[in-house]
């Protein structure tokens, strides 16, 4: 078990991209916990927890995005974790 942290950065808040990567998790039935916010600084911080292969699969979507987002940079951190702290995959508010 893995979480990983990605936090990406270019024109990426206000034109959807949280919404679409929820939608992505959901509608692939990704096997992921976690979350994903705007932070004050306009870059977007995806927080998931799960198996490898389900977090290299969200991490190819966030390169791209939404069609409207312009994905410049996304840093990443990987780490095992003993448990999910996590219940569902969501949209954190502002």
């Amino acid at each position: 078990m893995l979480q990983m942290t990605l936090k990406i950065r270019g024109k990426v808040q206000k034109v959807g991209f949280r919404y679409s990567v929820v939608d992505y998790v959901l509608s692939q039935s990704l096997p992921l916990v976690g979350h994903v916010r705007n932070l004050p600084d306009g870059s977007v911080e995806v927080v998931a927890q799960g198996d490898i292969e389900a977090l290299k699969d969200l991490h190819r979507f966030c390169t791209k995005g939404p069609p409207r987002a312009e994905v410049r940079e996304i840093t990443e951190d990987l780490i095992p974790i003993k448990k999910l702290d996590f219940k569902s995959f969501e949209l954190l508010s502002e």
